[in-house]
């Protein structure tokens, strides 16, 4: 009997080490809560500060004719964070609407291995087919932002970043911005997927080769650098779920894009790899494929899938959240120095309501990914 006990007690500890027990639990806070004068914040991103302390961005619709929907007037913010993410404060306005504008809109924040701070903010022009987007960078911990010049400027056609918002680093030193757009207004035209490209810290872009998809096309690029240094890019689509593509030569040029085997809506991704691993994690909404509704399924439930062979296949962890009245989307992730996740995503109950949309985030133990 004492060794049969002994046994138990081993394997049950076995059990737990390994990984095989409940799940730790995931904690969700609001970063900025809608109001009736700024009824809807999301799209953020979030990069470390020196002294260790945490900035997040993230675009803020003001009251007016068009309120919390996409071409209403909104402007860029920040807030500091001193404790990893759990609370956030120190609020302050970045970038402000230009004169005659419709709004300044889906900010990108990236620290690179110099230490240096660079920020995106694309400026939507009146009428919503064209657009400008803007780079700014800052070399004292986002006390001050010089403006560099832009990526690219009065666009035919409304190129945009939308939900998805990034600017990273690669191994190398480039820095790549996904984007996607066409020729037209934003709803109605047929989009193409591709990145821009700096080898020069940001003060010149060229532009990769284009993706393209049926339907809306190819839409929100996420993008993440594998342990081989080639790209693994995930696409919002109305094709059933996301899709994915790969580039062996630093994002300059893109092979076909194939269906990812996860069933979804059309609504963004967020694709990283895990910290110190060569494991590929995706967030996205798992719903049913609906191909009459209005955006091809719901945007819930949030969940997440790993990868161990580099996005050839995925196996779904668990949901993040999974509200059937609600809606997550705008995804961005940030891994903090103990591989902590601090997973954003803007929420609105009930689903597709554009009058009260909260800016929250999942803090995800690093535990929970085993």
């Amino acid at each position: 009997m004492k060794y049969r006990f002994c046994f138990f007690i081993l394997t049950l500890y076995l059990f737990i080490s390994l990984g095989y027990g409940a799940k730790p639990e995931i904690r969700h806070i609001t970063i900025e809560r809608a109001t009736a004068e700024t009824p809807r914040s999301d799209t953020a991103a979030i990069a470390p500060l020196s002294d260790g302390r945490l900035m997040i961005v993230y675009h803020k619709y003001h009251h007016g004719k068009e309120a919390g929907r996409d071409h209403g007037l909104c402007t860029i913010w920040s807030k500091i964070s001193s404790d990893q993410g759990r609370t956030w404060h120190t609020p302050r306005k970045l970038i402000d609407v230009a004169e005659g504008d419709m709004n300044v809109q889906a900010p990108a924040l990236l620290r690179t291995r110099d230490g240096e701070l660079f920020l995106v903010a694309l400026r939507a022009h009146k009428g919503g087919s064209s657009s400008t987007m803007c780079v700014f960078v800052s070399k004292d911990e986002s006390n001050t932002f010089q403006e560099l010049p832009p990526i690219w400027k009065q666009s035919e056609g409304q190129l945009l970043q939308g939900g998805a918002s990034c600017i990273m680093e690669l191994s190398n030193g480039r820095l790549l911005l996904p984007f996607h757009g066409g020729v037209g207004n934003q709803w109605r035209q047929k989009n193409s997927a591709g990145c821009f490209i700096s080898n020069d810290k940001g003060r010149t872009w060229q532009r990769s080769t284009m993706i393209d998809l049926p339907k809306r096309g190819a839409m929100e690029a996420s993008v993440v650098q594998l342990e081989d240094h080639s790209l693994l890019m995930t696409l919002r689509t109305q094709l059933g779920g996301p899709y994915i593509t790969r580039s062996k030569d630093l994002g300059e040029t893109w092979g076909e894009a194939i269906f990812s085997g996860l069933e979804g809506g059309e609504s963004g991704t967020c694709l990283r790899r895990l910290p110190g691993s060569d494991r590929i994690v995706l967030f996205w909404n798992n719903s049913k494929y609906k191909p009459k509704h209005h955006h091809f399924g719901e945007r819930t439930p949030l969940t997440a899938a790993v990868s161990n062979n580099n996005g050839k296949t995925w196996q779904k962890m668990g949901n993040i959240a999974d509200n059937l009245k609600a809606e997550y989307t705008n995804l961005d992730c940030f891994f903090t120095e103990s591989g902590d996740a601090i997973l954003t995503y803007m929420y609105a109950e009930p689903a597709w309501n554009r009058e009260a949309i909260h800016l929250k985030a999942a803090l995800i133990p690093k535990a929970w990914f085993k």
